[in-house]
């Protein structure tokens, strides 16, 4: 453990020595103070310290709008843009070259003459690694913990789950980058290997929302989709569509299953960071929904019950786990290669 803790050290002082590791913690810094700028008053919604107004009788200071909108920005729109994409992406090159100069000829002769297992070397890089979004994501987490509660007296812990879920959808795409980059000692590929595995994740995952939809929650709200005007047809709500969307939509979830849930892992933040609703009216909405529309309209129950089994069609353990075990597969196996290979 003792071993671990050094190169632990040793990984971090590392990334602090990279300029990009001090480019990407300023810019998470000003998109954090950009958060904090957003306030309310006896008029509406406030930016940069006050400097703009937007006039919204329902936003104004002390409604339980107002705290809702705030969280919602953190969670539907920093979390997804800037920690799960943005920051990951930037961390991935900053840790790139980790692994590849780690194996090069010369630099692994030296660290392997040393006493520490091979195992416990791989183990001390590659949490190393998950130690650089760390640092990123929490003095991120706590500078919107501490707008959150002196500006609405609610100190929400839940807000932390950022930084273990920001950190796990980091390491499900950087546990391929290893893979590839130990077995060919090329920092390039090992890029090239986890974009196009994230890709690949995020383009099954969205497939799949959009096939569900048709397929069960559409026909569920009791709508037909006109195919060749593009307008809709209220019908008798049924339990799905024809057996084409059905058996595409179980093909896809099947592909779904053994990829990492990157896009599923980051939209738990809207289920994990919450506050007491109060029944504003806001809860479940889009951003941009909670600003423009009708919090008075009721959604039919038909329709309610629709898109609630569409939300809870993927329990959080299966997403989870399932991308750990892919993790776990793909770094278990880049750590056989480094402990067998004969440097």
């Amino acid at each position: 453990m003792n071993t671990l803790g050094v190169l632990l050290l040793d990984s971090f002082r590392m990334l602090r020595s990279q300029k990009l590791f001090w480019i990407v913690l300023t810019l998470s810094g000003m998109v954090a103070l950009g958060y904090a700028s957003i306030g309310f008053d006896q008029k509406g919604i406030s930016l940069f310290f006050g400097l703009w107004t937007i006039e919204h009788e329902s936003l104004q200071l002390g409604t339980e709008e107002s705290r809702e909108l705030y969280l919602l920005i953190f969670t539907n729109t920093i979390v997804p843009h800037w920690l799960g994409l943005f920051a990951v992406v930037l961390a991935l090159i900053s840790c790139a070259s980790i692994f590849p100069e780690f194996v090069r000829e010369g630099s692994v002769d030296l660290t392997l003459s040393k006493p520490p297992r091979r195992i416990t070397l791989f183990l001390g890089k590659y949490l190393g690694s998950l130690l650089f979004v760390f640092l990123q994501v929490l003095p991120f987490t706590v500078i919107v913990f501490l707008s959150f509660g002196l500006r609405f007296e609610e100190w929400n812990l839940g807000l932390f789950w950022a930084v273990p879920l920001v950190v796990l959808v980091f390491s499900f795409v950087y546990a391929m980058h290893v893979l590839i980059s130990i077995w060919s000692g090329s920092t390039v590929f090992g890029l090239l290997a986890a974009c196009l595995v994230w890709g690949v994740s995020v383009l099954t995952e969205w497939t799949e929302d959009i096939v569900y939809q048709f397929a069960y929650t559409v026909p569920q709200a009791g709508m037909k989709p006109d195919w060749v005007d593009g307008g809709v047809e209220e019908v008798e709500p049924r339990e799905s569509a024809g057996e084409f969307m059905v058996g595409l939509h179980r093909c896809l979830d099947v592909l779904r299953t053994p990829l990492p849930k990157t896009r599923a892992v980051g939209a738990q933040m809207r289920n994990l960071i919450s506050v007491d609703q109060g029944g504003s009216g806001l809860a479940g909405k889009s951003l941009l929904g909670s600003l423009f529309s009708d919090s008075s309209m009721e959604v039919p129950p038909h329709i309610a019950e629709a898109e609630r089994r569409a939300d809870q069609r993927h329990p959080v353990w299966k997403d989870v786990g399932s991308s750990l075990c892919y993790e776990l597969l793909v770094a278990g196996l880049a750590a056989w290669i480094f402990a067998r290979r004969d440097y």
